[in-house]
């Protein structure tokens, strides 16, 4: 089948769900094509081949590190950028399925208007429900009429889709009892899903302090990530030498992470803005324990994609997190692949992390345990066999 995967920010360069997503497609015979949002200064215009796949980059200005207003305005515009690309690259191509993750919800319309042209399927990969998050950050009013306006066009993409993904049983639930309320027939489980690579033992562990576990967080730097939770914690542990902790990532809290270093000087904590795809797993391969973080205010169930990365190297999971996501069911007791405590109690984080420091022998079977798991249940290969079942029952 040929297959256009619509996504507001991609890269060949950055490890992500999505490109493995793409690389499984393209190797199992399908023709991928990808609307590519980037705010990279030099990109190749028009069609260009990439790693056997079809390539539009649409350039779009960094919403990542952008203030609410802004990042609402990409938001409202991106659609209409994205049709225009389709219009001058794309339009005479044989399309049969179509393919999108939230963020963004603005892409309603586009939906509609492609799979009229291209007589396709849609599905929608839901992973942000949205605007409901922002409400939960108090990034946004309730009832207000940016909230109004977006939940309007949250509804108009579910109704848009001929099939929701949804990234847990939680996720469903929470959907089914929601405003707006999609179809229920349309929602299925479609959980995050990474490549699996052998790449156990690829790296040489770079020299450690003897007895230091190394903690990693690695991704975006947002508000939904609890950064100042986090900073709180690695300040409190400041005088604990047995952990140290590094920040990867970049985002609109980068600048929080940049102003905490330059005025407390930890000597706990390591900060890099970027790495490359290579490097930034050999961090990974490096670290002894991944850390996920999401906002304690959180009402949806979130299952952040980036434990999957964690898993996949053979790394115990510390998830740090609200009380409604089931990523702590995950982690404590499905997996077995790590530990969990909210993300609103310090006391309790460094309880986790001074636990775990002093059971290193632990370290190496709870993330054997997640390894396994993931092998089991989020395998790239299972995001492709889903997409073709539902294109052979359509």
């Amino acid at each position: 089948m040929n297959v256009l995967c619509l996504f507001q920010i991609f890269s060949f360069k950055t490890s992500t769900i999505y490109l493995d997503l793409v690389e499984e497609l393209r190797d199992r015979g399908h023709k991928v094509y990808c609307l590519a949002g980037t705010s990279e200064a030099s990109v190749p215009s028009g069609v260009c081949e990439e790693h056997g796949v079809s390539t539009v980059y649409v350039q779009l200005d960094n919403q990542f590190s952008s203030d609410k207003i802004r990042k609402g305005l990409i938001q409202l515009t991106m659609g209409q950028i994205f049709y225009r690309a389709v219009r001058k690259n794309i339009w005479d191509e044989k399309i049969d399925l179509i393919i999108y993750p939230t963020p963004p919800v603005t892409f309603g319309r586009l939906v509609t208007r492609l799979k009229n042209h291209y007589k396709a399927k849609s599905y929608l990969m839901l992973k942000d429900i949205f605007p409901q998050n922002a409400v939960d950050l108090k990034m946004m009013k309730e009832n207000s009429l940016a909230h109004k306006y977006f939940s309007y066009l949250e509804r108009k993409l579910y109704e848009a889709s001929d099939r929701i993904g949804c990234m847990s049983n939680a996720n469903i639930e929470y959907l089914k009892s929601h405003e707006p309320q999609p179809d229920p027939s349309k929602l299925e489980l479609f959980p995050n899903t990474v490549k699996i690579k052998d790449i156990i033992g690829e790296y040489k562990p770079e020299p450690k302090e003897k007895d230091r576990i190394d903690f990693i967080f690695g991704g975006n730097l947002g508000k939904p990530q609890a950064i100042d939770f986090l900073l709180l914690c690695i300040e409190r542990l400041k005088g604990y030498m047995k952990a140290h902790f590094t920040i990867i990532g970049s985002g609109t809290e980068q600048g929080m992470v940049e102003s905490f270093i330059r005025e407390k000087k930890p000597a706990n904590l390591t900060y890099i803005p970027f790495l490359p795809r290579e490097e930034y797993e050999k961090k990974l391969a490096d670290a002894d324990v991944g850390l996920v973080i999401l906002s304690p205010d959180f009402s949806i169930p979130n299952y952040p994609s980036r434990v999957l990365s964690y898993m996949r190297l053979a790394k115990p999971v510390l998830a740090v997190t609200d009380r409604v996501t089931d990523i702590h069911a995950l982690v404590t007791y499905e997996a077995r692949c790590g530990w969990w405590c909210p993300s609103d109690d310090a006391a309790s984080f460094i309880e986790a992390v001074e636990k775990i420091c002093e059971r290193r022998e632990d370290l190496a079977e709870l993330g054997n345990n997640g390894r396994e798991y993931l092998k089991a249940n989020f395998n790239t290969g299972r995001s492709v066999d889903i997409l073709e079942t539902f294109m052979k029952e359509s």
